[in-house]
């Protein structure tokens, strides 16, 4: 694909990074294509999505506190398991809590994660908790994993989604991979 500043400008860059590849433009700006054009694929109905784990977290421990409206909390360990992983939480980790309302928090979370067969993962995620005045908790999360493990680097490539719950003295999500 051959293209200008000027017309890439005249397309508009929402319709270049929508693929437009194999578009060349001739003089003037005229487009033409190298075949037919395939049809376009319906929408999606709804996100599909798959379970893969469980994590527990615990919290405490030194380096806790608040800073203005953050806070930061200590991840101390915990466990993880799902159908393809299992293993525990390793510290150093923490969360950097922001309080932007008095009932809405933002998380944004870093952790190891070491698996039964001593595969280190990175485990980082941004999240919401939010409880609507006269509601229940609203609490999700979107993490993302990072590891050089090959029987694990499928989990670099995927985009998960977390639902807080609760459990006693822990911070648990059950995490379901986007498909």
């Amino acid at each position: 694909m051959s293209m200008s500043r000027r017309d890439f400008a005249r397309l508009g860059a929402s319709a270049a990074a929508a693929g437009l590849s194999g578009v060349t433009l001739g003089a003037g700006g005229q487009q033409g294509r190298g075949g037919p054009a395939a049809p376009p694929a319906p929408p999606p109905d709804a996100l599909a999505s798959s379970y893969l784990m469980d994590v527990l977290f615990e919290t405490g421990g030194p380096g806790g506190g608040r800073v203005g409206n953050r806070q930061i909390v200590s991840v101390t360990g915990g466990t993880f398991e799902g159908p393809r992983l299992k293993g525990k939480v390793l510290p150093p980790g923490g969360d950097w809590l922001q309080t932007v309302t008095g009932n809405v928090r933002l998380l944004d979370v870093r952790a190891l994660l070491v698996t039964d067969d001593d595969q280190r993962i990175y485990m980082t995620y941004k999240g919401v908790m939010y409880t609507p005045e006269g509601g229940s908790l609203y609490w999700r999360i979107t993490p993302y994993f990072e590891t050089g493990s090959e029987k694990y680097a499928w989990l670099n490539s995927i985009v998960c989604v977390g639902i807080g719950y609760t459990v006693p003295t822990k911070v648990p999500y059950r995490i379901f991979q986007i498909l």
